[in-house]
């Protein structure tokens, strides 16, 4: 009896999970805890009796000082762990590095059917090379157990989602099979050369890398984690479709499938095809953003489901119109941009609601060439069965006094606090307004008076939009006053003794660092008077929009704390990502906390 592999595991295998686990503990979504679940119920009835076999059959054995006793079919309980710890570890590494990802996004790739089957050749041929090690009954037996027994699983995988896994970014997959399999190696060679096992040497190559290590070994945690990953590369495949077909449908409150169900359907849609006009809007949407707003991205990812992709269409179609405006030459062609974005919007949103997004601009009745293609398709993959029209038309009002900036004529629009309040409504409060309807329209309130409470929530999201609206301002004062605007009120400037030609010739100095915190001052002041209706919203969202409120909050931290010389400067003021992911988990864990 003795304790060296529990040494091992409570040295090198616990701690860097434990680690990964503390760090994404927040985040965890219950599907994601299923997939790991899953395969970790995989992974120890497939190598049970395969690893049983090994140990019986001397190709390897453990000395009797190296582990406590306890077996399952004569298999170490510290190697059964084992099967549980690095199944874990590598399943939580891919998830981390996927979560950015918008899995629909990757159905719409060409088909690669030529490559399915050229994989099945390799695997076979494989296959046959593992067989003739086996029976050749020499020093590549344990080599060819192990290529026989992982063959099969992964033949099965690449049937199933080898167009998926092919289209998925090559990097974040390599690195999801690489990093563990490198770590685990250098564990077992410190491990090997303990003596806490030992492979057989009749039934080995006897080629060694990085000192020790047999090259079996390395082969066996390659081909695992690879196992692991491909696996779920299989199961996101069925996500992406389950996503995919409630993101594409006018319902709304379509739900995400259980997890069986999720499975069932996977394999009964396995073949089907799916509309390539909607996943390339998609894809083209996904790219926008990462452009725009990589942290925009980032964040969406808190969100799961179809609530995702309609929020990612939704910021996509905002960052369309607002490049089309602020873009424009001259206010004229800004005006034109606007009344086309309003044809736009009407024509989609007059159309039935049971058109599906995709095939939006097919049914508008008039096509008008006049709208840009960027704006058209936009447009058509607005779910407008889950929005409504008003809160785009306070949008487009926002808009209006933005262009009254280069109308000299009527002066400075924000004349006063009422004008700053009004203002951040119509480009702030809209799209939070957007945003609410979209959670209740994929998380409907359960609760005995809806509607009012509804009411109170969206009126505090509007007020929440406003706060960082001014945040937001605070932070471009010098940025804006390049392009000729000064949003900060005419009455506060007065009692600063400022005129607005001094803002926009000096944008910066201890009177505009006084009108910078009372911006802020007034936005955490509507921060505190309307957070707590956060905890209102459903449980599956409280924490994404906490995460999403409390990272713009946190600029303004930053500008309190920062110094003039840095805020004066015409780039925009952004979280480092430590700080934003810092922001996040401490957003994402007060809910945990408090739900």
């Amino acid at each position: 009896m003795g304790l060296d592999y529990w040494f091992v595991h409570f040295t090198w295998t616990i701690p860097p999970a434990l680690l990964m686990t503390a760090f994404y503990w927040p985040f965890f979504t219950r599907l994601e805890l299923y997939k790991i679940s899953t395969l970790i119920v995989i992974a120890v009835l497939a190598t049970t009796p395969w690893d049983s076999y090994l140990i019986q059959n001397r190709i390897w054995s453990y000395p009797p000082d190296a582990v406590a006793g306890p077996t399952l079919y004569s298999i170490p309980l510290e190697e059964v762990f084992f099967f549980v710890i690095q199944t874990y570890s590598t399943a939580l590494l891919y998830i981390v590095m996927t979560k950015h990802l918008v899995l629909p996004a990757y159905l719409d790739r060409p088909p690669q059917k030529q490559w399915g089957t050229v994989g099945i050749m390799i695997l076979s041929s494989v296959l046959v090379l593992g067989w003739a090690g086996v029976l050749s009954r020499s020093k590549y037996t344990y080599l060819g157990l192990i290529l026989i027994w992982v063959c099969p699983f992964m033949m099965l995988l690449w049937a199933m989602s080898y167009q998926f896994l092919l289209a998925m970014p090559r990097r974040v997959i390599l690195c999801a099979i690489a990093i563990p399999t490198a770590y685990l190696c250098m564990v077992d060679n410190l491990a090997l050369q303990r003596g806490t096992w030992v492979i057989e040497n009749e039934t080995k190559v006897n080629v060694q890398v990085l000192g020790s290590l047999e090259v079996e070994e390395a082969l066996f945690f390659f081909v695992t984690n690879m196992m692991i990953v491909v696996g779920l590369v299989a199961i996101d495949h069925a996500v992406a479709i389950a996503e995919y077909h409630i993101a594409s449908s006018p319902e709304s409150g379509k739900q995400f499938p259980s997890y069986g169900r999720l499975l069932i359907l996977y394999i009964l849609d396995l073949d089907m095809p799916h509309e390539s006009q909607f996943l390339r809007g998609l894809s083209d949407a996904v790219e926008l953003v990462s452009q725009k707003s990589q942290s925009m991205l980032v964040g969406s990812a808190m969100f799961q489901g179809g609530l995702r992709i309609d929020l990612l269409l939704l910021y996509s179609f905002y960052r369309v119109m607002d490049d089309l405006v602020d873009e424009a030459p001259d206010g004229a062609a800004a005006r034109f941009a606007m009344q086309q974005c309003s044809r736009a919007l009407e024509s989609r949103f007059s159309l039935p609601i049971t058109s599906e997004p995709s095939s939006a601009q097919a049914d508008t009745p008039q096509k008008d060439d006049t709208i840009p293609p960027s704006l058209s398709s936009s447009v058509a993959l607005l779910p407008t069965s889950r929005l409504s029209i008003e809160p785009f038309s306070q949008l487009l009002a926002g808009f209006e006094t933005d262009l009254l900036f280069s109308d000299h004529r009527h002066g400075f629009p924000i004349h006063n606090e009422q004008d700053l309040d009004a203002y951040a409504f119509n480009v702030a409060g809209s799209v939070a307004t957007s945003i609410l309807g979209l959670v209740f329209q994929h998380y409907p309130l359960k609760c005995s008076v809806p509607n009012q409470l509804k009411g109170e929530i969206v009126r505090a999201g509007e007020q929440m939009g406003c706060a960082l609206q001014y945040v937001n301002i605070a932070r471009d004062i010098a940025r804006d006053a390049d392009i000729g605007r000064v949003y900060i009120p005419t009455t506060w400037l007065k009692g600063e003794g400022l005129s607005h030609a001094e803002i926009l010739a000096k944008p910066h100095g201890p009177e505009i660092e006084r009108l910078r915190h009372r911006l802020l001052d007034k936005a955490d002041a509507v921060y505190r008077a309307n957070v707590r209706a956060i905890y209102e919203l459903p449980s599956e969202v409280q924490g994404p929009i906490l995460t999403l409120v409390d990272s713009y909050m946190a600029i303004g931290k930053v500008m309190r704390t920062g110094s003039i010389e840095a805020l004066s400067e015409r780039t925009k003021l952004k979280l480092s990502l430590p700080r934003r992911l810092g922001v996040a988990w401490r957003a994402m864990f007060e809910v945990r906390r408090w739900g």
